[in-house]
């Protein structure tokens, strides 16, 4: 019964942390006060076990959770900003604590991953219905103007929660190269991770993940398919470069554009603005400036004041902007993150965890997939999914070689029948994902 209750949480915090994929149809004030209960709540319950455990991951995500807390005593130190103008601009970066919580109630990982898919392919089919029906907004906010119009040859819409649907795909095709049963649904969904990014027309979101589809895709073939494999997609990607396609051509100009733009891009003066001249004081250099309240406190007008005239957004600078409102201790904690991503060992029926953590590497330098609420419990999910699996298989590996350092027969035979022993448990806990 517990279990039941934790799961339908859980399902209720996902849809509401995206703002219901911010649906315009929807009374705003209501679901901000839902959004608020439902996330300060989760914060203020996790928070009890936040000190609970330690290795894998639990340090970075530390840092980086108590950054954004105290970043809101920057926000006053450094700009007079109340502490009611933070808490309604921060709580919505503080969802991190609901690792511990995870944590703590030891949630299933195969209950998590289907509640991943499951939003994932609700995702998709709201993005297509939104595409539908591009003249009415139904989900999201379209970049200028009030509906949706075409742009770099495609009706574009950035569609809000991308996290969920990335990290779904991910799992899709990690679950295509590990698992007998289901693969017509995984590369049913695995082919939607393509197609969306694509038909989205966003730069990083394409890169990000093709990236890590040839890598998945190539990392255990042979040397001479891996180099047929490179040529092949080198080649694809020079014709598809000098196709007609009009959401290609749109993209390649709009990359060359802003080459051509080299330190003059506006995205490369507003991360040394915001990296090197934007805060007040040392102490602001080194624990952040907090979140404004965009328009509402000083804080936020001088924000919204410099969006208007220098045309310096702090969502377009990625870990910058991380840098900028929580500090350098948060920009550690991501870093540390990252690291660990790539030296730890985890069973491969979880690499998608990994993937979810390089593509925020790819786009920490020109999006807010690193910290938008868009994206948050996406990444608390994988990272709890890591930490868990990696954790496990620590465990395990540690008592295998400590049996295999007994010298007797007797112990020889107990390590022969406890490996029979582990190879049963790990495939039982793919099948209930630790639990």
């Amino acid at each position: 019964m517990k279990e039941k209750i934790t799961i339908v949480y859980i399902i209720l915090l996902v849809i509401i942390s995206l703002n219901f994929f911010d649906a315009t149809f929807l009374n705003p004030t209501l679901v901000n006060y839902l959004d608020f209960i439902a996330v300060m709540g989760t914060v203020l319950v996790s928070a009890r076990y936040m000190f609970d455990r330690k290795g894998g991951l639990v340090l970075p995500v530390q840092i980086i959770a108590l950054s954004i807390v105290f970043s809101m005593v920057m926000a006053y130190y450094s700009w007079g900003q109340g502490f009611k103008d933070s808490m309604v601009e921060t709580y919505q970066y503080m969802l991190w604590f609901l690792f511990f919580l995870l944590l703590h109630l030891k949630t299933p990982i195969r209950s998590i991953e289907k509640i991943i898919l499951a939003y994932g392919l609700l995702y998709a089919v709201l993005y297509f219905f939104q595409y539908l029906n591009a003249h009415t907004v139904f989900f999201g906010k379209p970049i200028s103007g009030e509906e949706f119009t075409e742009e770099r040859g495609a009706i574009r819409i950035i569609f809000p929660g991308a996290g969920i649907f990335i990290l779904s795909v991910f799992i899709a095709i990690t679950k295509l190269s590990t698992n007998d049963r289901n693969k017509w649904w995984y590369l049913g969904l695995a082919t939607l991770g393509l197609v969306i990014p694509v038909m989205q027309v966003t730069r990083q979101f394409i890169v990000g993940v093709l990236l890590i589809y040839f890598y998945h895709f190539v990392r255990n073939q042979t040397i001479l398919k891996k180099a047929l494999i490179l040529g092949s997609f080198a080649a694809g990607m020079i014709l598809l470069a000098n196709s007609d396609i009009p959401m290609v051509r749109g993209v390649v100009e709009a990359q060359q554009r802003d080459a051509k733009l080299g330190k003059d891009y506006i995205r490369v003066k507003a991360g040394e603005y915001f990296l090197t001249d934007f805060s007040p004081n040392t102490l602001s250099q080194i624990f952040g400036n907090g979140s404004p309240n965009w328009g509402i406190s000083n804080y936020g007008k001088f924000i919204e004041r410099l969006s208007n005239t220098h045309e310096y957004f702090i969502s377009d600078v990625g870990i910058i902007a991380v840098y900028t409102m929580f500090g350098i201790f948060a920009v550690v904690g991501f870093i540390s993150l990252w690291y660990k991503s790539f030296v730890l060992t985890i069973p491969r029926q979880y690499a998608y965890t990994k993937y979810y953590l390089w593509y925020l590497l790819i786009t920490s330098f020109t999006s807010s997939s690193v910290y938008h609420y868009h994206y948050i419990i996406a990444t608390v999910f994988a990272l709890y999914i890591f930490h868990r699996s990696f954790m496990e298989n620590k465990k395990w590996t540690f008592i295998s070689k400590l049996l295999d350092s007994l010298p007797s027969k007797s112990d020889r035979f107990k390590t022969k029948n406890f490996t029979q022993e582990k190879i049963y448990f790990q495939s039982k806990s793919h099948d209930h994902s630790l639990s």
